[in-house]
């Protein structure tokens, strides 16, 4: 097969729905929220999510998010003042309490899904991350047990015969510990799970977080009427077989599935643990995914739930919800112009060598790991990264491998039409347009030509 068919066929992964730039217009064009095969696994797809959707800046109403084609929501709650027995939905403690597209409390909000989800029946499971702030009550009692015992009550509450809980999972696994039972058995696809809501606690006292999480369980367990997603630091937070950050405790460990990750530096690795042991994880970052090249990453490298600000499926090409590693992060590079490949010429790992356009083949000098850190690694050495000759950026400069270091010379954006785009925002390139095998590739001005475009396989 031409590699040009193999582009073609990478960018058509999932059917789209359509970009953008307001979420007045994203409504008014707003197609079937359904992108992802009934028969998937619930933990095979993932779900992009609107940073705090309750911010009526953003959706005029919750559920037009819903509306709009998204599965995975977050809503920020404090814990109730005094004896207050209502959560406020909002970011900051000193923010007013109803200032949110719910109009209200957390009731509000849960009751606005559950209308929804009447209204929609047999749609695609809801993710709804609650994020436990703090700042409104006493330091000392933010996030006690009365706390999370009037939460998991309104939660049950308000969603009912909707929630799809902890136990559910351990009687489809038949399995005591969730963890060891979703990598060996798996989860319910997404016909099974159509019309239920998912609950993910995240967050609680600061510096606490993990530990307040675990008390839940603790307490409740078996009745949970939500899953925990603790903060996650490690690959090994995620092993089936292993522990989560600070849950010590058979009888607490047992039960989580779930991860809650920033985007930092490395971030690739816990993501891959992650579906690997077929968890969920939350990455976060801001509007870090908003880019093409940052979502690419994210699902590529198997995130579950991703970080959205903006609006943009990318043409159609990173929609909000479709199959977890479904985009390769390890790859061939063919230009559209000539054919040919990426290679390290000769497959010599020095500081330096060439990179040059070659006949495509299997082999690791034509192979590339694009990082979390938006470096093209070598396949047959991984020490050495897609590098500029100089290291500044400049037009004409020449393409060679480098032993990485972090540097802005060695970091890469993949774009929507194939291009890659580096230092001094100028794109990988075949001189002259050429088509003869062992032309060394340099830096140049973006123009748009097929010589700056290249298929991924």
């Amino acid at each position: 097969m031409h590699p040009k068919t193999l582009r073609h066929g990478l960018f058509g992964f999932v059917t789209g729905l359509l970009a953008a730039s307001s979420a007045g217009e994203a409504l008014a064009n707003a197609p079937s929220a359904g992108s992802i095969h009934g028969s998937l696994p619930y933990d095979r797809a993932y779900f992009a999510r609107p940073h705090n959707t309750y911010n009526p800046s953003k959706f005029g109403n919750l559920e037009d998010a819903l509306q709009l084609g998204f599965r995975a929501l977050e809503i920020d709650i404090h814990e109730f003042p005094n004896f207050y027995f209502q959560f406020p939905v909002k970011h900051s403690a000193g923010d007013p309490d109803n200032a949110n597209n719910c109009q209200g409390d957390l009731r509000a909000c849960l009751a606005k899904i559950r209308t929804w989800s009447n209204a929609h029946p047999g749609h695609e499971p809801i993710t709804l991350q609650i994020d436990l702030k703090v700042g409104v009550s006493n330091a000392f009692v933010a996030w006690s047990d009365l706390q999370h015992s009037i939460l998991h009550h309104q939660i049950g509450e308000e969603l009912g015969t909707k929630l799809f809980r902890p136990r559910d999972l351990q009687d489809f696994t038949q399995y005591d510990n969730i963890r060891a039972g979703v990598y060996f058995k798996g989860w319910p696809t997404i016909d099974a799970l159509r019309g239920k809501v998912i609950v993910l606690i995240m967050g609680g006292p600061i510096n606490d977080k993990n530990d307040n999480q675990e008390n839940y369980v603790r307490i409740h367990q078996g009745d949970a009427n939500f899953f925990v997603c603790p903060n996650a630091g490690s690959a090994g937070d995620f092993t089936y077989h292993g522990n989560a950050d600070d849950f010590d405790e058979y009888d607490t460990n047992k039960w989580v599935i779930c991860g809650n990750v920033e985007a930092g530096s490395g971030w690739r690795h816990l993501a891959n643990s992650a579906n690997n042991n077929r968890q969920l994880m939350n990455l976060w970052g801001g509007s870090l995914f908003d880019q093409f090249h940052t979502m690419y990453l994210a699902v590529g490298w198997g995130a579950s739930m991703i970080s959205r600000e903006s609006f943009n499926t990318f043409g159609g090409k990173l929609p909000y919800m479709g199959v977890r590693r479904s985009v390769p992060v390890e790859f061939n590079l063919a230009n559209e112009n000539s054919g040919l490949c990426l290679d390290v010429a000769n497959a010599s790992y020095q500081n330096g060598s060439d990179i040059i356009q070659f006949h495509c083949n299997s082999d690791a000098n034509q192979r590339w790991i694009y990082t979390d850190e938006t470096q093209l690694l070598s396949k047959g050495n991984n020490a050495y990264c897609y590098d500029i000759d100089s290291g500044d950026g400049d037009r004409g400069d020449k393409h060679h491998i480098w032993r990485c270091d972090g540097g802005a010379s060695e970091k890469w954006r993949l774009q929507e039409d194939g291009s890659w785009v580096g230092k001094e925002n100028r794109c990988m390139d075949v001189p002259n347009s050429s088509t003869s095998p062992g032309v060394q590739l340099w830096h140049y001005d973006c123009n748009g030509t097929s010589a700056q475009r290249f298929d991924i396989f």
